[in-house]
């Protein structure tokens, strides 16, 4: 009796703290993935525009492939999409030839882009059975960057440079308001591909490039010019 009247002191005494202890454990492991996601993390199934460009996936090329007649049509992706419903069928639709820029995929579809000569972007998801996707080139030549390149309001004019044999690239950006609310940016900066990827750096602003056939897929850290002003986007070389 007497051992038993001394370790129940001993055990009211202890027990709070392991409780105390295990509760901030559990805190600890409860918060740990909330820090972990990044609070930026965008929903699987999201494909739009303003995503596309800085899409950490591969990009490639590809085209429609199939029947001549046949319509393919781009799904949103609202809750519940992409699926075979017509719920999630848009009014953008693609016919065998088109060339399209694809991304990631998502179960059986794949997050695409199309750039009509003339007019904006339409960005959704395609069934993958449709396109006929093809492999990106590990190193392109030096010569298939060169140029100047345009997106929108957004430039991006690259050279050689004879001595070091790198890249130069000037780039101009604007974004514009309501009347005379107008923000501009630029990078210059001049770096060496690495594989197909060109990274730019000036001061607090970077601009990632990734030539994709004939096309230069930007994305950059929003810190190369005034508000909203971004690179991002999916550039064409000028004729």
């Amino acid at each position: 009796m007497a051992r038993a009247k001394h370790v129940i002191p001993e055990m009211k005494t202890v027990l709070p703290a392991r409780r105390i202890l295990l509760a901030l454990l559990m805190l600890v492991y409860v918060a740990a993935p909330a820090t972990a996601q990044k609070t930026d993390d965008n929903p699987a199934n999201w494909c739009r525009n303003g995503l596309f460009p800085s899409d950490a996936a591969e990009f490639r090329l590809a085209k429609v492939g199939g029947n001549r007649t046949a319509r393919i049509h781009f799904l949103n992706d609202d809750d519940g999409c992409p699926s075979p419903e017509v719920k999630c069928e848009t009014k953008s639709y693609l016919i065998t030839g088109d060339q399209v820029l694809v991304s990631r995929k998502y179960g059986s579809w794949v997050c695409a882009w199309y750039q009509p000569r003339k007019g904006s972007e339409t960005v959704g998801w395609l069934p993958v059975e449709s396109l006929i996707i093809s492999r990106q080139a590990a190193s392109p030549a030096l010569e298939k960057w060169i140029g100047r390149w345009k997106y929108d309001d957004q430039t991006l004019n690259i050279r050689r440079d004879s001595k070091s044999g790198t890249l130069l690239v000037k780039g101009d950006a604007i974004w514009r308001g309501l009347g005379d609310n107008v923000h501009v940016g630029s990078v210059e900066a001049g770096s060496s591909p690495q594989g197909n990827k060109l990274i730019l750096i000036e001061e607090e602003c970077r601009v990632t490039l990734k030539l994709v056939g004939d096309y230069i897929v930007a994305s950059d850290n929003a810190e190369c010019g005034g508000a909203n002003v971004r690179f991002n986007g999916v550039y064409r070389r000028e004729r």
